[in-house]
């Protein structure tokens, strides 16, 4: 209390500042400032050129769509400009009739493609199907292919994890064979064993945690594993207090336990052998990290875009961002610690779901009170906060447009909130039971992040139309709870699920 200039006797008044609770930052080290220098750098370049294509594409698609003439009116200070720079002749060059047909034909080339991709996912059926564990399996995730430079022969792989407490390596549909770096044109040998059988199984690792798995996330920007130097990462979190760090590589030895569509071998035979070290596998999965700190179970894994630092979330309502080069350098015998860069609380419940956004520069973590938060990874400060959800929040996703962030939970709901007007733009009343996880489509020159894919306890995975949030088509064939769901890259737009049922499902 303050004494207020000319009161009476006794007035007094309560200020402000007594009310407002100051909020504490720890300093960062050296090692978080480096990363965030890091990240900053990528974000910006990422960001640019995705604006640079979504404003060319905006473009486009009001001059195909409303005419020329009316779209004109929204470059109106580009033709200003334009007219300056004229030539002596009166002619213009910068936005000219040429360049007005190559964005409206991006336009109609991305539209055309979108309808191809819904018209394929309407006629979604299951390809495939294998036991994937002796106990369910909790989690899936699959390769993704770089957008910086050219791909080449990426394979497709999926990961999952159960249960049990180990990860498996699987066929996505593609031939696996070519392990000696051999160009596109060169011969193959045609006698030689095959693995191109989807759902085929390519590497395992039966005792990883001490515990079941919850999640797990593979390093994006997959380099082509082409030879024995060359590797991708997949990262883990199980109850078990713990996260790890497992690096997948091509086993030069390898020969295919069973010919290609040969389900006679059962997953309990290939497990035992390759715990035997019959070395049989084409993939070996070396423990390269483990990830230490957490006090309470972990809930969620997943990687940044740049690959080089992955974010994990725990029931101690925290989450933590590590360094992955680090930890995987100083990891000797796979028993050291991993190294953390930062360790971050407001959240006042469990902490679940987390995910990156593409450009890099923030991260979304949810929360069992129904709270959706988006942090700055460039400054380590909170930049907004979601409310809506009428019960826990299990996943979210970044759209890879970069101004989406899909969640979902308890509520069976699935909400898309604009992170540019900071307001939801869309509710899905999409399944009758708690939601598990939420993918969109990759963004890559096939896909456009056309669709989203949703799973849930009610049994069905569901494909959503990202242009007006209509499903598409609806997954049935787990006997059970659909635990996780994931795209494949590629034009075939392949869906995989795990459930409950211990079964790993391929739908295309």
């Amino acid at each position: 209390p303050m004494r207020m200039p000319g009161g009476g006797e006794g007035e007094t008044t309560t200020t402000a500042a007594d009310e407002i609770t100051e909020t504490a930052y720890t300093r960062a080290t050296p090692q978080l400032i480096d990363a965030r220098r890091v990240m900053c750098d990528y974000s910006l370049g990422r960001s640019r050129s995705r604006l640079d294509t979504e404003r060319r594409r905006r473009r486009g698609m009001i001059r195909w769509t409303r005419g020329k003439k009316r779209a004109r009116l929204f470059d109106r200070d580009d033709d200003e400009e334009d007219e300056d720079d004229a030539d002596d002749n009166g002619t213009t060059n910068l936005y000219g009739e040429a360049y007005l047909k190559e964005e409206s034909a991006l336009a109609k080339a991305l539209d055309d493609a979108c309808d191809g991709i819904h018209r394929s996912i309407r006629d979604h059926a299951l390809e495939g199907s294998q036991y994937g564990d002796v106990r369910p399996l909790s989690a899936v995730c699959t390769s993704s292919v770089s957008t910086e430079g050219s791909a080449g022969r990426m394979p497709k792989i999926i990961a999952t994890g159960g249960w049990s407490g180990g990860i498996k390596i699987w066929n996505g549909g593609e031939d696996h064979r070519r392990s000696d770096g051999r160009g596109d044109d060169e011969e193959e040998d045609d006698s030689a064993p095959s693995s191109s059988a989807p759902l085929d199984l390519l590497g395992a690792k039966n005792i990883v945690h001490e515990d079941r798995i919850m999640g797990i996330a593979m390093r994006p920007y997959l380099a082509s594993l082409t030879s024995a130097e060359s590797s991708t990462m997949v990262a883990t979190a199980s109850i078990d207090l713990t996260a790890k760090l497992c690096r997948i590589k091509l086993n030069e030895g390898a020969v295919n336990a069973a010919a290609p569509g040969d389900d006679s071998m059962e997953v309990e035979n290939l497990t035992a052998s390759s715990s035997a070290g019959d070395n049989k596998l084409r993939y070996d999965i070396e423990e390269c990290a483990h990830l230490r700190g957490h006090a309470a179970r972990l809930c969620s894994v997943a990687f940044h875009p740049t690959g080089r630092y992955v974010a994990t979330t725990s029931f101690d309502h925290t989450w933590r961002l590590w360094d992955v080069e680090t930890s995987s350098s100083n990891a000797t015998g796979g028993g050291d610690a991993g190294a953390e860069l930062m360790l971050q609380d407001g959240h006042a419940r469990e902490v679940y779901g987390v995910g990156f956004h593409p450009d890099g520069s923030l991260v979304s973590t949810t929360d069992f009170g129904g709270v959706v938060r988006c942090w700055d990874l460039r400054t380590g400060k909170s930049a907004c906060h979601f409310l809506g959800h009428a019960g826990r929040v299990t996943c979210c996703e970044f759209g890879p447009n970069g101004f989406q962030l899909a969640t979902a939970g308890d509520d069976g709901t699935i909400k898309i909130w604009d992170l540019r007007r900071r307001r939801p733009s869309a509710s899905i009343p999409a399944h009758t039971n708690l939601i598990t996880q939420l993918k969109f489509a990759h963004s890559t020159s096939s896909q456009n992040g056309e669709f989203l894919a949703s799973s849930s306890f009610d049994g069905t995975g569901k494909i959503w139309s990202t242009r007006d949030w209509k499903m598409l088509t609806m997954l049935q064939g787990h006997e059970g709870k659909v635990m996780g769901i994931d795209v494949l890259d590629g034009p075939g737009c392949g869906i995989v699920t795990c459930g409950y049922d211990k079964t790993l499902k391929l739908w295309q």
